[in-house]
């Protein structure tokens, strides 16, 4: 199947190469504005790119790269090309119904990939209510690079925070944790502290135990380990994490009213 994908930032670099040894890359067609980074791109997975649109004619699928902020800018360069297509979002914040219309396109499979699927441990979050056939290709695309999930699009809108932003989330408490540290410099903290959150992820790929079996296995009564998480859990760790979560769902509501708004 012909694939253009419009746009050649993290995501899509992360997503390609993930593909490169997985599946045949040479029906996918890159375009950016300036041309440089689809280029780039494209000779370091081996795929063609064109410097414009109208070097491509009887695409499958359109992937949508870019930002949420250049959706309706994308919609008048392409101008109604590919309106028969299938167009795969990656965009964030802007419901279905909404990229249809600015589009004026009939069937959208939106997709929230994570970076790790970079390197086949990612996790894909997908919905569509306009193209129920090609959401189970485009699932079965993104399985290649680790667990993909079908969600009805309220949940993918919440998850997206979780596994999307989760990467960062992880490696802000990491951060935080080693500089909590005096010994050795930070940078050597650093390399210790990626070490455990490595193991600890390992570990999570591994172990049968749910999370708190996992957290109780590290701990013993009366010891060190214990009284940290004592401390968090009085302090109110989870309220602090669930506020910033609800920060993310605001700044996700602001950005879809301003895109659909203005």
């Amino acid at each position: 199947m012909k694939t253009l994908i419009l746009g050649a930032g993290k995501m899509v670099e992360a997503i390609l190469i993930g593909l490169k040894e997985e599946t045949d890359l040479s029906n996918y067609i890159l375009y950016s504005p300036s041309g440089e980074s689809a280029k780039k791109l494209a000779q370091s997975i081996g795929c063609r790119y064109v410097l414009s649109l109208d070097e491509v004619a009887g695409v499958d699928f359109v992937w949508l790269g870019c930002k949420p902020q250049q959706l309706k800018a994308l919609a008048s360069s392409i101008n109604g090309k590919f309106k028969h297509a299938t167009f795969v979002s990656l965009l964030a914040a802007v419901p279905e119904i909404d990229q249809l219309k600015i589009l004026a396109v009939n069937k959208l499979v939106r997709v929230m990939p994570n970076l790790p699927v970079k390197f086949k441990r990612g996790v894909t979050l997908l919905s569509s209510s306009s193209a129920k056939e090609d959401l189970k290709k485009v699932k079965s695309l993104f399985s290649l690079l680790g667990l993909a999930q079908e969600v009805m699009e309220s949940e993918l809108d919440e998850l997206t925070l979780l596994t999307g932003s989760g990467p960062a989330l992880f490696y802000e408490f990491t951060k935080c944790l080693l500089h909590s540290f005096s010994s050795l410099t930070p940078a050597e903290r650093e390399i210790l502290s990626r070490m455990v959150l490595q193991g600890a992820g390992e570990a999570v790929a591994r172990d049968n135990h749910d999370l708190d079996g996992m957290i109780n296995a590290v701990t013993s009564k009366g010891g060190v380990t214990l009284a940290v998480l004592e401390n968090w859990r009085k302090n109110g760790l989870d309220k602090l994490i669930s506020d910033g979560v609800r920060s993310g769902v605001k700044r996700s509501e602001e950005i879809r009213d301003s895109l659909l708004h203005n």
